[in-house]
């Protein structure tokens, strides 16, 4: 009686559930891996391939399952569910990122000046060997951002630079971006300057910012970049870092800003 019902028990089930549930520490791995420098970009990729794999192979054969089950009245219905769910909701990453793909342009170096964008001074060397290097937008992918990103425009306030850069490091400072480099305007030199590394939220990949304070008739003008360092498509990150800055930045300034035309 004992072989009979094991016998009645849809493997596949079991399978799918044990792989759901083992991409789950690989992605795990991935996270804390690159996040704490134990890997490198390269390796973090593919082990989050790897990850995402197992949980796709477990949405997969927990559909087997379900055939098996519904046909033959196996047992496993519970393991085969669990298997679906969480290969799913692992899967919800990859999809996101395959969506923006395709409805987004492929840059990796957003300004809010394309045309005169604020310039890196000691990001080229906090960059690892294998980081891509950073480069001025080609006239294509000037084009391309200004479709895609209307909104990244330079943004003027109606106070002092020094005002402004305070406010500003102090954003850099509240999100925990490592800074590079933050030069305040002074007697002499009106201009402010910061450069700092940024991560995305789960995974960690450092993405370079640099913030542009410079004197603009009763007040100061701000341009900001962001460029990725490992990528070949940056999926809106940039723009949206961006956005959220200057949304933090309003804020601190009591919303007494005005977007200008880009260059």
């Amino acid at each position: 009686m004992t072989s009979r019902l094991g016998e009645r028990r849809s493997r596949l089930a079991a399978v799918s559930s044990r792989l759901a549930a083992l991409s789950v520490p690989v992605l795990v791995i991935a996270a804390i891996g690159h996040r704490a420098g134990m890997l490198a970009a390269t390796p973090t990729y593919a082990v989050m391939a790897l990850g995402f794999s197992l949980a796709a192979l477990a949405a997969i054969t927990a559909l087997a399952a379900f055939t098996g089950i519904w046909r033959d009245g196996r047992k496993g219905a519970g393991a085969a569910a669990r298997g679906l769910i969480v290969g799913l909701l692992v899967l919800v990453l990859p999809a996101i990122g395959a969506w923006k793909v395709v409805t987004l342009p492929r840059l990796i170096d957003i300004s809010t000046d394309p045309a005169d964008p604020p310039q890196f001074e000691r990001a080229q060397a906090d960059r690892a060997p294998d980081d891509q290097a950073i480069t001025n937008p080609t006239p294509a992918e000037i084009t391309a951002q200004q479709d895609a990103y209307p909104d990244i425009v330079p943004r003027h306030y109606p106070v002092s630079t020094a005002r402004v850069y305070d406010e500003a490091k102090s954003i850099v400072d509240d999100r925990h971006w490592r800074v590079l480099m933050a030069r305040a305007p002074s007697e002499t030199d009106e201009t402010g300057h910061i450069e700092a590394v940024a991560a995305t939220p789960i995974f960690g990949f450092r993405q370079d910012v640099v913030i542009r304070i410079v004197p603009d008739g009763d007040g100061a003008l701000v341009d900001m970049r962001s460029a990725a360092r490992n990528a070949a498509h940056d999926l809106g990150a940039d723009a949206e870092r961006i956005r959220a800055f200057f949304h933090d930045l309003d804020d601190k300034l009591q919303g007494v800003a005005g977007a200008v035309s880009g260059g």
